[in-house]
């Protein structure tokens, strides 16, 4: 499935000024690493961001997010939301901001 490459340029543009930022091809879509840990990415038309699993239940009730499913299994960590919820510049921001307050914790790969 292609991806929306207008998100994955606001996605680009939104991490332009985070160290260490890296893109590159995922499973279904184009990811962007943080000190090597996958932070988020573009899957078909969805942003795709990690959060952690404390956080998961609360975030993936707000609209337009759902869990992310591989292979037939629902993940407690990856959250999708539809791009209706981030076409807007301050919501984009707002899940890729939790991503990065998550991944931030991990030690760099």
């Amino acid at each position: 499935m292609p991806i929306d490459e207008a998100l994955r340029e606001q996605v680009r543009a939104r991490l332009s000024e985070v160290d260490e930022i890296v893109e590159k091809p995922i499973v279904g879509g184009i990811g962007f690493t943080l000190r090597g840990n996958l932070l988020c990415g573009v899957m078909g038309e969805d942003l795709l961001v990690r959060v952690a699993k404390t956080e998961f239940g609360r975030y993936v009730a707000e609209p337009g997010a759902r869990p992310m499913v591989m292979a037939g299994r629902s993940s407690r960590s990856w959250i999708l939301v539809g791009k209706g919820v981030v076409s807007s510049r301050g919501e984009l921001a707002r899940w890729i901001d939790r991503a990065i307050q998550f991944v931030s914790t991990l030690p760099a790969k």
